[in-house]
Formats: C-alpha cells, sequence, structure tokens
C-alpha cells in the first residue's frame, strides 16, 4: 500500500489576522454611516410630524371662520395658544375687510420661540352674498 500524503492546511488556507482587522474596520465604519442617517431620518421625520399637526391646526381654525356667517364675522385680531409635541405656538387669526362685500381671513401660527419649530401662514376669503 502507498502512503497518501498528508492534507496539513498550508499557509495559503484561512485568513490572517490583518485581513480579520481589516473586515472589522470596513463593518465598523458602514455600521458608523448607517447610524448616522437614521439620526439624520430621525430628525427629518420629527420637523415633518411637527409641520404635519401645525399645518393641520392652522387649516382647521382657518376652516371654523369660513363656517362663520359673513355678517358674524367680527374684524380684528384674535390669538391663542396651542403646544404641538411640546413647543408652544400662538396661533393668531386676523379678520380684514377688503371691500363691502369681501373680508379676508389670515391665520397664522408660529413658536413662541422663533426657530424652536416650523411657521405657517394660510389665507381664505368670506364674501356677503347677494
Amino acid at each position: 500500500m502507498i502512503p497518501t500524503p498528508c492534507r496539513c492546511p498550508g499557509p495559503s488556507q484561512g485568513f490572517t489576522l490583518i485581513e480579520v482587522i481589516g473586515a472589522l474596520v470596513i463593518f465598523s465604519v458602514g455600521v458608523l454611516m448607517v447610524l448616522r442617517l437614521t439620526g439624520a431620518l430621525s430628525r427629518q421625520m420629527e420637523y415633518a410630524a411637527k409641520t404635519s399637526e401645525v399645518v393641520a391646526r392652522t387649516q382647521e381654525r382657518l376652516d371654523s371662520l369660513e363656517a362663520v356667517p359673513f355678517d358674524s364675522l367680527s374684524l380684528g385680531t384674535r390669538a391663542d395658544t396651542l403646544t404641538v409635541r411640546g413647543i408652544p405656538y400662538v396661533r393668531t387669526a386676523t379678520i380684514s375687510q377688503l371691500t363691502g362685500i369681501l373680508y379676508q381671513i389670515d391665520v397664522t401660527m408660529a413658536p413662541t420661540v422663533a426657530g424652536r419649530g416650523p411657521s405657517i401662514t394660510s389665507q381664505s376669503y368670506s364674501a356677503r352674498q347677494w
């Protein structure tokens, strides 16, 4: 019988310590980039949620003023305070007379501290029926 040669692992099989460390560094950099992206997306989602709620509250007030009959609307400015996602806002409704039969309604919602959140202004009109 002829002895079979030994199949011992040679130096070219497997990973070296340098290759493993290099792979871990590349993987770590990738994970860190994903985490940074996740944080940025989270901030953008929070800002979008605040903006959506501010728009909804502004439109809600504008719709309620549009539903009031023309003769029942009072000219002037009225303000109330709301809290949207922990940020205090001032919502201001201004009704001004453009002509004898046309009122302009402006609703503005802005944070009490500038720069703490989105602000919006919405506008509509109310006309006397002829």
